[in-house]
């Protein structure tokens, strides 16, 4: 079975030969970085670059998947929020909080497709599917819309508005609803086989589940209904409070965090929706031992997760035998269920 078969059928719900192993977030690294003799923020400014990054998960690793971009500020740049490109060239870029007090001051850009790097991310998903065909499965990665308020708005004002102005709050995050919905298509129409909606500034441990159900989650179910293919929603953090919240959202999948309790998504989420992660990607895969990695894949497995993935985004400074051990452990663990 081809890794992009049993990864469509792992989040189909249906039978696999084992669990795919693959990463929903960025997985660029300094090694592989070093590898290719390509570093942010050129692989942002030419798809072929961007392409080649994104492949080394493939190619170095063995990572059963290949996504583009490598952060979350694609969105915020064309919403007009300075993207920081850090120090050094392996530094993931950032979009610092605008800080905008009403949404009126927000220009909602036109011809959003053909804004700052969003041309270089749907070019290189076509270059990635010309490349991998209906071998591996090709992510498209898009930011959440209460994530791009926050960026818009500042976190700490949209929690303090949450509280003082909450139909505010609302206003913001459907500033871009619409515009990351036709991104995210045309991701599908250049070759992606999913949507990864990365909501990093939803998680429970910044916003507390009320802040979640009341604030993010309505417009994570709106956009993932406008979305025209499978979707994963990866939320940051603690989950464990709002599976069930996550579930209503219609997700394909979800993706969660090490903090989220597996076991109770595992349960929660069956016949609904597939489970994806939750391997920890500080403590095992950026600073840990491969025995450590090979020891925390086999806790993810036993506890029934659909694809095993880290739990997160990758730390660049993960090294590649750490990531090796974590695909290495899944192949063997099948292999030796099968004798």
């Amino acid at each position: 079975m081809k890794p992009r078969e049993r990864f469509l059928r792992a989040l189909s719900l249906k039978k696999v030969d084992r669990p795919p192993v693959l990463s929903p977030n960025q997985t660029a690294t300094v090694e592989q970085m070093d590898a290719l003799g390509i570093y942010f923020p050129d692989a942002y400014s030419d798809p072929r670059k961007m392409a080649a990054l994104a492949s080394a998960a493939w190619e170095q690793v063995g990572l059963e998947g290949v996504g583009v971009p490598f952060c979350q500020t694609v969105e915020a740049e064309v919403f007009g929020l300075e993207v920081k490109w850090g120090r050094r060239k392996t530094d993931i870029p950032e979009a610092p909080f605008r800080g905008y007090s009403t949404p009126d001051g927000v220009e909602v850009p036109e011809n959003f497709l053909e804004r700052g790097r969003i041309p270089v991310v749907l070019e290189a998903i076509e270059i990635l599917k010309e490349r991998y065909g209906d071998e591996l499965p090709i992510l498209g990665h898009v930011t959440g819309a209460f994530s791009l308020a926050a960026h818009l708005a500042n976190m700490e004002k949209i929690l303090k508005m949450s509280i003082k102005n909450p139909t505010l709050v609302k206003e913001f995050t459907n500033l871009g609803l619409e515009a990351i919905a036709e991104y995210a298509n045309a991701m599908l129409e250049r070759g992606a086989d999913a949507i990864v909606i990365e909501n990093m500034f939803a998680s429970v441990d910044i916003m507390g589940v009320k802040g979640y159900v009341n604030f993010a989650q309505p417009f994570d179910r709106e956009l993932i209904s406008r979305i025209k293919g499978p979707t994963i929603l990866h939320i940051c953090g603690d989950g464990t409070g709002i599976i069930e919240e996550m579930l209503a959202t219609g997700a394909s999948c979800l993706s969660i965090d090490s903090k989220t309790d597996a076991k109770q998504a595992v349960s929660a989420s069956r016949g609904k929706a597939a489970i994806m992660g939750n391997i920890d990607t500080v403590y095992a895969l950026a600073f840990g031992t491969p025995e450590e990695v090979v020891a925390e894949t086999r806790r993810a497995i036993e506890t029934g997760i659909d694809i095993i993935a880290p739990g997160c985004a990758l730390s660049p400074l993960t090294p590649n035998r750490n990531l090796r051990a974590m695909v290495e452990t899944v192949k063997s663990l099948s292999h030796d269920s099968e004798g």
